[in-house]
């Protein structure tokens, strides 16, 4: 009797252990093959960022800034994927089995870490120098408006000066049919009305124009401080993961 006991628990010991054996392994097979799901997702999202990075330099325009601008951004915006990429890619579990072929393509994006590390360290410099390209443009720009608006001005005030006292008289009329209300009975009160509402507008005009200016250069400034930040802090961790994936460019 007691040597059939022994027998059933050494029996039931047995069973257990290859029961845990099985499990183990299949649990082993699952985080490889998980594993091979998660590099593969890695590879299609690297290959799909550095798509839209070649279309978006497919029609460069390095002359101009708010072509740069613009491009900068969208490399600085979506550099998430690239680093979202890499991680799925480089991402391996103690059991997995890294295949020669394998490693001579992790060797080679290895070194692309690297290189886009730099290339990210580089972009906030070009986002800063840009931007100060932009709002110098758009001060040139806002100046020539107002230069213009003031030289309307001043010519219609010259043609207003200049006329006879005949095309004044028309103009009177038409000026007293029009606004009816207003109180001008001569000329020289019409030149002097028409005369301040025109520098009225130009003012108004060059109000607005500043204005404008500066809600530009406060988007600017916000963007090229978020840019110049984003892209300094990918190039950062750009340059970790070439450091931590010293493994994969080492001769086996």
């Amino acid at each position: 009797m007691l040597k059939y006991r022994l027998w059933r628990i050494k029996k039931s010991f047995s069973t257990q252990t290859n029961s845990n054996l099985q499990y183990k392994k299949l649990s082993i097979q699952v985080e490889q093959e998980s594993t091979k799901i998660v590099n593969l997702v890695g590879y299609i999202i690297l290959a799909v960022v550095l798509i839209n990075y070649a279309f978006l330099l497919v029609s460069a325009q390095f002359f101009n800034s708010n072509w740069v601008h613009s491009t900068t951004g969208n490399l600085v915006e979506n550099g998430w994927g690239i680093l979202l990429g890499f991680l799925f890619i480089f991402y391996r579990r103690d059991q997995d089995i890294v295949k020669p072929k394998e490693i001579i393509v992790l060797k080679v994006i290895s070194w692309l870490t690297l290189l886009m590390g730099i290339g990210y360290f580089l972009l906030a410099p070009l986002v800063i120098g840009n931007a100060f390209r932009i709002h110098r443009a758009a001060k040139a720009q806002v100046l020539t408006q107002v230069n213009a608006a003031s030289s309307q001005v001043e010519l219609y005030s010259q043609q207003l000066d200049n006329a006879t006292d005949q095309q004044l008289a028309v103009m009177l009329k038409k000026y007293q049919q029009q606004a009816p209300g207003l109180d001008i009975n001569s000329g020289q009160q019409l030149k002097e009305t028409l005369s301040g509402k025109a520098q009225e507008k130009q003012q108004q005009a060059k109000k607005a124009l500043q204005k404008q200016l500066k809600v530009q250069q406060k988007s600017l400034f916000k963007t090229t401080a978020k840019w110049s930040m984003i892209a300094t802090l990918t190039g950062m961790c750009l340059m970790l993961i070439w450091k931590y994936t010293a493994w994969a460019r080492v001769k086996y």
